[in-house]
């Protein structure tokens, strides 16, 4: 059969299995979080702000200049709003970021729909050099709060979700080895992400093909909380209860099922899903289980903006 590759973005939009990671130039990046904060810990022991900074609603989203941030000096064209608030409190936060501690960004609340479909040029100077990071952070907050005048804060609720654990007869899954995989900049705008034949794969940034009526995902170098990040089967996240540390390469096959149909199974009688084609592979092909349950979960509230 012949493989067509698809956009990871639209597969992830298209599939409620996944988290969807929509409208992100160099959407890998967005995957990439800033390493944790002590409770109460300031992102910079100095709030920095922008010497001088621009920040306009962008009509054109066709032809979006393209993305540089070069020691003290940033330019974003055209991006979501959601993404700069996502990059800014999350993924970027501490004002550094840890390549090999990835994350999907927490999901917002409390935002008005507009910021979904709201796009901003950004470009701004620093009166000193800065790395990229600090400037899509720490000091992005500042512009969101002085320009927005945005106000956020995070909680901690449990929700209905699925929990992941270790099937019977054990997990099927490959160790990354060391050296296998590229690792991703995260703070590199420019980067691009094509494979070259006979390289490296690149770590932590899924692929996924339509092989006829399957999909077909790949990834190298990510661990399991991560992955369950991903994962969003019935529209309600995942979180990761099997126990299992370290790096894997994941490899997953699935038929999706119609929106409105259910997949027979015996062994998923109790879950009314219409995607459970997805929930039974990864239960056979990674030796992981899906089950309802309940969890907690971070969010970033939007209190104003």
């Amino acid at each position: 059969m012949k493989r067509q590759l698809v956009c990871v973005a639209a597969i992830f939009a298209a599939s409620p299995f996944f988290a969807a990671l929509q409208d992100q130039p160099n959407w890998h990046t967005a995957t990439l979080r800033a390493q944790e904060l002590a409770p109460g810990q300031s992102a910079s022991p100095v709030r920095l702000r922008f010497d001088v900074a621009s920040i306009k609603e962008c009509k054109d989203t066709e032809h979006p200049p393209p993305a540089i941030a070069s020691p003290g000096t940033l330019s974003l064209g055209c991006w979501p709003l959601w993404r700069l608030i996502a990059d800014a409190y999350e993924t970027f936060a501490a004002g550094r970021v840890d390549p090999l501690n990835p994350l999907v960004p927490l999901p917002l609340e409390g935002a008005p729909a507009w910021i979904n479909s709201a796009r901003y040029s950004v470009d701004a100077k620093t009166e000193s050099p800065q790395s990229g990071a600090m400037m899509r952070g720490p000091m992005m907050q500042a512009l969101l709060e002085d320009r927005f005048q945005l106000k956020t804060h995070r909680e901690t609720r449990e929700i209905s979700a699925y929990i992941m654990t270790v099937a019977k007869g054990g997990a099927k899954l490959h160790r990354t080895e060391e050296g296998s995989c590229n690792h991703v900049d995260p703070t590199d705008l420019t980067q691009s992400l094509k494979v070259m034949p006979g390289g490296k794969p690149w770590c932590l940034t899924p692929t996924t093909v339509r092989d006829g009526p399957l999909v077909v995902f790949d990834v190298h170098g990510m661990t399991l909380d991560v992955f369950s990040k991903l994962l969003r089967p019935d529209g309600r996240p995942v979180i990761d209860r099997t126990g299992l540390t370290g790096a894997f390469d994941i490899h997953l096959e699935w038929e999706p099922a119609a929106p409105n149909s259910s997949t027979p199974d015996a062994g998923a009688a109790s879950d009314p899903s219409p995607h459970t084609s997805a929930v039974i592979a990864t239960r056979e092909q990674l030796g992981l289980r899906l089950d309802p349950g309940r969890g907690a979960r971070e969010f970033l509230v939007i209190d104003h903006i």
